[in-house]
């Protein structure tokens, strides 16, 4: 696999958005698809999927991401027409980004589908218990919450897709994020 990337991913609450902070001040390059996919939503193109297919989530012309995320986190036939919109779109704008960066660029994704194949992949992992924790303490609703991990692929799933970095203790997992890395890059 290309040494040119990898994939931070893992279940909601588990600490991708924390990893990738770690490694960001580490001095790599980090990119969240996230913020990737907001902007693409935002996008004239997309307005129009959106009225299509999702008119609720436009109010007075401007994107509601809220209500995006609370009807395909409650249908999953709606995240399915979400992501295959989406995901090609988001592909492009990561390759064009990792065609920028000379160095190893690290890829928060917090929906992974197949792009765990096509890169080496850690997965962030805390459990469900403590996943939930951290979701209310950033003042989410339980409901919600529980729609979202619903939504997701089960553990199994997670933990065969890649390398695992266990996120219980925040000092030992900076240190086995730079463990990751010092192998990764020296292997």
């Amino acid at each position: 696999m290309d040494k040119k990337v990898v994939v931070i991913t893992g279940p909601i609450g588990s600490g991708k958005s924390k990893a990738l902070s770690i490694i960001n001040r580490l001095g790599y390059n980090t990119v969240d698809l996230d913020v990737v996919s907001g902007d693409l939503l935002l996008s004239d193109e997309s307005r129009d999927f959106l009225s299509k297919n999702f008119p609720s989530s436009l109010i007075n012309g401007a994107v509601s991401r809220e209500n995006i995320a609370e009807i395909v986190f409650s249908d999953k036939g709606k995240l399915e027409i979400l992501e295959n919109f989406l995901h090609p779109k988001v592909l492009v704008k990561l390759n064009e980004i990792i065609q920028k960066n000379d160095d190893t660029t690290f890829v928060e994704v917090s929906a992974p589908k197949n792009i765990h194949k096509d890169f080496h992949t850690v997965v962030i992992w805390a459990s469900e218990d403590e996943r939930v924790i951290r979701l209310l303490e950033r003042g989410m609703e339980i409901n919600d919450i529980k729609n979202r991990i619903k939504s997701q692929p089960n553990d199994d799933w997670w933990k065969s897709i890649g390398s695992i970095i266990i996120n219980n203790d925040l000092v030992q997992f900076e240190i086995d994020i730079k463990n990751y890395i010092n192998g990764f890059i020296n292997e």
